[in-house]
This record gives C-alpha cells, structure tokens and sequence, in this order.
C-alpha cells in the first residue's frame, strides 16, 4: 500500500485535513456492494477525501478492503488513521 501515486506533501496535507473528518462509512467485507460504492461515487461528488472506518479486525482483511475500495471505487489510498482508510480522488478539471 505503500507505492501511493501522491506526492509526500500532498499525503501530508490529506492526512491533516483527514483528521478532522468524521468516517463517512463503516465498512466489513459483505458491505462493498454497487450500491455501496454509488454512495461513496456521491460522497468523493462533495469532497476530494474521504474516511472511512474498517471494521475488519486482522491487517491482512484490512489490506484486502482497501485494495478493493481502491480498485472498484477509482480513488487513491492516502493512509490509515487508526482503523480508519483515508481515500482520495481528485476532482476533475474545471471546464473553461
């Protein structure tokens, strides 16, 4: 999880900004459903970070979660906080 595409500074400055976000979600393994990640598509519409918290309690099923996060809701991994993924996704450019 370490190979981020993030420049440090910009992994610094989400990590800060993370801190200060309550979990948008709760999730275990069953949970990463479509419907699930249409809500997460709206919540990275609001805002470029989000947090999530893993309920899983083993670091390799947490791993596995958030390689899927990662995979199947086209964001970036920007860290943990605790049990909690923080996750990015840039927005796009703004049209001229």
């Amino acid at each position: 999880m370490s190979d981020s595409p993030l420049a440090e500074d910009v992994i610094v400055r989400l990590r800060t900004d993370g801190e200060k976000l309550a979990p948008a979600f709760r999730v275990a393994e069953g949970d990463l459903t479509p419907e699930f990640y249409a809500r997460l598509a709206a919540a990275f519409v609001e805002r470029d970070l989000v947090r999530v918290s893993l309920l899983a309690t083993a670091r390799p099923k947490r791993a596995a979660l958030i390689a899927h996060l990662v995979k199947h809701g086209d964001c970036t991994y920007v860290g943990l906080l605790g049990r909690d993924a923080l996750l990015h996704r840039a927005a796009p450019p703004a049209r001229p």
